[in-house]
């Protein structure tokens, strides 16, 4: 979410802004505030470009005839770029950015990340080596995060009915104090904003187009129900609720399993025929291979999407209709390790039969129905809207009545099948359990459902 406005205007205010050192060594200090503007512009984009440098990708090694051999890897700013160095290094290595504000210089860390994998995901959808990422000849701007505290930065003050500015502070450095001036100085951006400014993570100033974004913090969500319910994870049903509910993810179609076989099998013929070619790196250059990797990414993405999409829905819809959502504390990585092999005492070189196979059938049904996605996007949406998501024990919770209390290993007569032998009570044992895990957390929040 966010929110866009136009720049009116900036101004400065405070003592004259730190701008470096000229081939004198003559400091250089400006009250512009379009001059100010710019050098923070250009800090910004110097940090992010030094991020991206160290970012690694392949490159062939060829022999003399021009075929390739090898593959390494190297910074994209290429083998002889120097190593990146923290915030505080920069600004005593760089003296004309020794005073750019720390939430400006500190926001390249994340956005730099952010934009890689998301240019990454675009090309693997659309093919090819350079679609996907932006153009670097963008124009000026830069990112300050908003910091609340005494000194804050990218603060929003509401000037007028629809106007405000936006503050962004910092402070020269003491031994390049203008005389007779303060440390502190001040840009006030003013911006024109036709409807309230909602509460925000922080500020994109596009400098070249006289434009700001407000990155909002996510709306809560509507509740329209205050009930009560326990979840529990399955892997024959994604969610089973307390109140017998149950909740499938979308699965792949049999064509769909079909045609992403036949893909894969045709990259293992594709790899075989070109290690034969010219060794373990040839299938990097195939043209035929790339084509079947695009293939084979579109349908996988097309299937994520759809899985993505169902979680995003039921989510939102548990955290509208309840005020309190209970579900078992499940240790997937834990679940989902593979067993290691033991070895055959009897014949040396040799393992036993361990189960690996039966194993990752299981871990294959877990990881597909993404139980850690849903509960974290569950109490995302749980503590935006002000409800609460209780997690309890999961010990014995497929085991126990929810009619008598009593626990035994006989009650559960099959996977969906739950059978009291101390009352007879029967239900499906995914329903039981969820049943158990509201109780539980019930009693460990005292009944209360706030």
């Amino acid at each position: 979410m966010s929110q866009k406005v136009r720049i009116d205007g900036v101004k400065h205010a405070g003592a004259s802004v730190f701008l470096g050192v000229d081939h004198c060594n003559n400091p250089c200090w400006s009250r512009n505030p379009e001059r100010v503007m710019v050098w923070l512009c250009d800090g910004w984009r110097t940090r992010f470009n030094q991020r991206r440098e160290q970012r690694p990708h392949n490159v062939p090694v060829k022999d003399e005839a021009g075929e390739i051999v090898d593959w390494i890897k190297e910074p994209l700013g290429g083998p002889d770029v120097a190593e990146l160095l923290s915030d505080k290094e920069t600004r005593l290595q760089c003296s004309w950015m020794a005073r750019i504000p720390k939430s400006v210089l500190s926001s390249t860390d994340r956005l730099e990340n952010t934009e890689w994998f998301a240019g990454l995901k675009r090309k693997k959808l659309i093919g090819g080596r350079t679609p996907g990422f932006k153009s670097r000849h963008r124009g000026l701007g830069f990112v300050c995060w908003r910091n609340a505290s005494k000194t804050g930065n990218a603060i929003f003050h509401k000037t007028g009915r629809k106007s405000g500015v936006v503050v962004i502070t910092g402070m020269n450095p003491s031994q390049w104090r203008k005389p007779e001036e303060k440390l502190h100085w001040r840009i006030i951006i003013h911006v024109r904003a036709s409807q309230p400014i909602r509460p925000y993570t922080s500020v994109h100033v596009d400098w070249t187009h006289r434009t700001l974004v407000f990155v909002n913090m996510p709306l809560p969500l509507p509740r329209i129900g205050g009930g009560v319910i326990g979840l529990d994870r399955g892997c024959v049903h994604a969610l089973a609720s307390s109140d017998g509910t149950f909740m499938d993810m979308p699965k792949p179609t049999k064509a769909e399993l079909k045609r992403l076989k036949h893909l894969q099998r045709k990259m293992a013929r594709q790899d075989r025929a070109n290690e034969a070619k010219g060794g373990k790196t040839a299938k990097l250059a195939s043209k035929r291979r790339q084509k079947t990797l695009s293939q084979f990414n579109a349908l996988q993405g097309r299937i994520v999407r759809r899985r993505n999409d169902w979680i995003e829905k039921t989510t939102t819809r548990l955290a509208r209709e309840n005020i309190l959502v209970a579900m078992e504390d499940l240790d997937v990585k834990a679940m989902t390790k593979r067993p290691k092999p033991r070895p055959d005492p009897d014949k040396p070189g040799r393992y036993l039969h361990n189960g690996a196979r039966a194993k990752a059938g299981l871990n294959r049904s877990i990881l597909s129905n993404n139980w850690s996605r849903l509960m974290k996007r569950l109490k995302d949406k749980m503590d935006a809207n002000g409800g609460r998501l209780v997690i309890v024990p999961a010990a014995y919770t497929s085991q126990t009545c929810h009619q008598c209390g009593h626990v035994a290993k006989e009650n559960r007569d099959s996977q969906a099948v739950f059978h009291c032998v101390e009352c007879g009570y029967e239900a499906n044992a995914d329903v039981n359990a969820a049943m158990n895990i509201l109780s539980r957390a019930l009693a460990k929040t005292g009944g209360d459902t706030a």
